[in-house]
C-alpha cells in the first residue's frame, strides 16, 4: 500500500505535467495541418487563374476563371458550377482560410497570427471578386484585366515563407507554424 499513493501521485502528476504538452502539440499539428491544406488550395487557385489569364479565348479564360472561383468558394457558394474543371472537396480556399483564422484564435498563437489570417481573407475575397468580374465578361481583354488584379490578390494571399507576420500570407503562417511543431 505504501507504494501504491506515490504511484498514483506520480500518474496525476505526469498527466498534469505532460497532458498539456500533448494537446498543443495536437494544436499544433492541426493548425500545421490547415495551413498546409490553405496553400495548397490557393497554389492551384493561382494556377487556374494563371491559366485564364494567358488564355486565348474568351471561353477558355471563363473555364479556368471558373475553377478558380470552385476552388476559392467552394461547392456550397451559389457560384460554384460543377460543370468547369476544378472541384474541391474541401469547403473552398476561403472557407478553409477562414477556418484557419478562427482555430488561431483559440491558440496561443493568436497574438503572432491573427493579423495574418485576417490578411489571407481579404487577399482571397478580393481575389475572388477581381475573378469573378472577370468571368461575367465576354471581351478577352476586360477578362485579363480583371484576372490580372485577382492574380496580384492571390499572390499576396500566397506570399513567401519569410514574409512579416504583419502583412499576412498562407505561407508565412504555415512557415510559423512548422517552425513551432
Amino acid at each position: 500500500m505504501k507504494h501504491v499513493k506515490p504511484l498514483g501521485a506520480l500518474v496525476i502528476l505526469s498527466i498534469v505535467l505532460f497532458g498539456p504538452a500533448q494537446s498543443q502539440s495536437s494544436q499544433i499539428s492541426e493548425l500545421v495541418a490547415l495551413a498546409d491544406q490553405t496553400v495548397e488550395l490557393t497554389q492551384l487557385v493561382l494556377q487556374h487563374v494563371s491559366f485564364a489569364f494567358f488564355a486565348l479565348t474568351v471561353r477558355d479564360a471563363q473555364w479556368h476563371a471558373q475553377s478558380a472561383i470552385n476552388i476559392l468558394e467552394g461547392p456550397s457558394s451559389p457560384r460554384y458550377d460543377p460543370k468547369y474543371g476544378a472541384q474541391t472537396a474541401t469547403p473552398g480556399a476561403i472557407s478553409q482560410a477562414k477556418e484557419l483564422v478562427e482555430r488561431i484564435k483559440q491558440s496561443e498563437f493568436v497574438g503572432d497570427l491573427e493579423a495574418a489570417g485576417n490578411h489571407l481573407v481579404v487577399f482571397l475575397s478580393a481575389a475572388d471578386e477581381k475573378i469573378v468580374s472577370g468571368r461575367s465578361s465576354n471581351n478577352i481583354a476586360q477578362i485579363r484585366a480583371q484576372i490580372q488584379l485577382g492574380l496580384g490578390f492571390l499572390k499576396a494571399a500566397l506570399g513567401c515563407a519569410d514574409d512579416p507576420l504583419s502583412i499576412g500570407g498562407a505561407r508565412a503562417i504555415q512557415e510559423y507554424l512548422r517552425k513551432r511543431r
